[in-house]
């Protein structure tokens, strides 16, 4: 990353948490069984990535939950699998403000609206995805812990290293599972 992407996502950063510091939002806790409605935010990095998540959003939806899905892709062309479904709405380098901002209907229509639950599947690297987790409006913010940035989450999952969305999904399953919330 050269000099000038770091200046912006720098000034992106600064912004977001005076946004961050503003927001107000219903807290409440709740496990995977009991959320009605969902919000993942993924980086799309590979058809894998792209294919997991897939897979685990039909699981939910199978569960008779509503599942809204958001992705990351840096760059401007399309791959091929995700052309030929159009499944989910993608944040690309064109959705984005001189600060690295995602801009669109589709972005703020998930930041303002109000899940159950919100799970970030994404690495913490990429400051669009933290942007939308940050000032999601969302009930219950789950994802993973990553140093040296803004933790949005309700609930980290500490990975000790880099792990792929695979284990990070299975991980999450398993950890709201067991919690049970008297709200």
């Amino acid at each position: 990353m050269n000099f000038i992407d770091k200046l912006r996502i720098a000034a992106g950063r600064r912004y977001l948490a005076k946004e961050a510091s503003r927001l107000k939002r219903s807290r409440r806790a709740v496990n995977l069984s009991d959320a009605r409605e969902i919000g993942i935010l993924f980086n799309m990095v590979s058809k894998t990535d792209y294919e997991r998540v897939s897979q685990f959003a039909g699981q939910l939806q199978e569960q008779g939950k509503r599942v809204q899905i958001i992705g990351f892709y840096k760059y401007r062309k399309l791959p091929p699998y995700y052309a030929q479904t159009l499944a989910y709405d993608l944040i690309q380098p064109q959705h984005l403000d001189l600060i690295y901002r995602p801009k669109g209907l589709f972005v703020s229509h998930f930041i303002n609206h109000s899940f159950d639950l919100l799970i970030d599947l994404g690495s913490g690297d990429e400051f669009p995805l933290q942007y939308i987790a940050s000032l999601s409006k969302a009930g219950f913010k789950l994802g993973r812990k990553t140093e040296g940035r803004i933790q949005p989450y309700d609930l980290m999952i500490e990975s000790g290293g880099d792990i792929e969305s695979g284990e990070l999904i299975s991980q999450i399953v398993q950890y709201t599972s067991m919690f049970r919330f008297d709200n």
